[in-house]
């Protein structure tokens, strides 16, 4: 069995009935790379799902394509929050914090506000992208599929889990709570063991809830078949195509995470040519290196955007090759 079988092997029987012979032509004309393969791969992912066969083979793998690449960026929009929002806890917890407050560097403070600006449009682009997909799944998770709803309410569970998480080192921080080895208060001087293990725990689980409402997300979403891209809304129906929408606002949101890095670079540059010694002094997270946490924070953000960047690029040649 050669290589190109094989691949096609991957996808069900019922999608090789209908497809194979064709797709088959399709390889041996575009299989070309790495990149390529990984293409092949998602997408037999997305024929293992519940899909009408009956559709355009071209229509439906545009579709196909389209889902799991807004789905792509989604995911590596996720990843990059968590850069943004330790980037937000180096630079709140270190002198760059007053020196942007005092304006004295206008390089510094504008590459902050483009920072805060890019995270202001790619939230906006994913809340109005996701909003249409996500009243499809919200209302048939409600009338078929109960362990969809289920899924669905894990980034509840994981909100609620961070407020309750918060509320206590609030306690603590209010002498409400004590616990031995951790400190109501604390400094840069003065930050004991327990203190961290305290943050710490605030920070594993804002990343275990993101990565698992990312996965419980990624999971109904594929479960979901829109098939007639119809929004249909009580009192009225809109026709729209939801997935090139839906699409068309990922690159926006990839757009302003790019944006967002090259701010963040510049920002560390300024801040390190304004106080050089704060990165090779204590002020990273739970006072770790600055130097070291900073180029933590850029790696993930840098990996991010990466990603959503190959999702751009698997939309787009869906779109050609509808």
């Amino acid at each position: 069995m050669n290589f190109r079988r094989w691949l096609i092997q991957l996808y069900p029987s019922p999608w090789r009935e209908h497809y194979a012979d064709e797709f088959e032509m399709l390889l041996e004309e575009c299989l070309h790379s790495p990149l390529d393969v990984f293409d092949i791969l998602l997408g037999a992912l997305d024929a293992h799902l519940e899909i009408p066969y009956e559709m355009n083979w071209r229509l439906m793998n545009m579709m196909n394509k389209l889902r799991t690449s807004i789905l792509i960026v989604f995911a590596a929009y996720i990843g990059f929050v968590i850069g943004g929002m330790s980037l937000y806890g180096l630079a709140d917890d270190s002198p760059m914090a007053d020196l942007m407050k005092t304006r004295t560097d206008i390089p510094l403070l504008t590459s902050w506000i483009t920072i805060e600006a890019g995270a202001a449009i790619a939230l906006l682009a994913v809340v109005m992208g996701g909003l249409p997909i996500a009243w499809i799944v919200i209302r048939r998770a409600l009338t078929s599929s109960h362990q969809d709803l289920w899924l669905l309410l894990v980034p509840v569970f994981s909100f609620l889990a961070l407020v309750l998480y918060a509320v206590f080192i609030v306690s603590i921080g209010l002498g409400r709570i004590q616990i031995p080895g951790v400190l109501p208060e604390v400094s840069h001087d003065n930050f004991p063991l327990g203190n961290r293990l305290v943050i710490g725990g605030h920070m594993l689980i804002f990343i275990l809830g993101a990565i698992a409402s990312t996965v419980a997300i990624w999971k109904v979403i594929m479960n979901t078949n829109i098939e007639e891209n119809i929004l249909s809304i009580p009192g009225r129906t809109k026709s729209t195509k939801i997935y090139e929408y839906a699409f068309a606002l990922s690159v926006v949101t990839f757009l302003a995470m790019l944006l967002m890095l090259a701010a963040t670079m510049a920002w560390g540059w300024f801040s390190y040519s304004a106080m050089p010694k704060v990165f090779f002094e204590n002020w990273g997270l739970l006072l770790t290196n600055t130097t070291g946490s900073f180029a933590v924070i850029i790696v993930i953000m840098a990996l991010s955007t990466a990603i959503a960047f190959l999702g751009v690029v698997r939309g787009y040649s869906a779109q050609k090759t509808a």
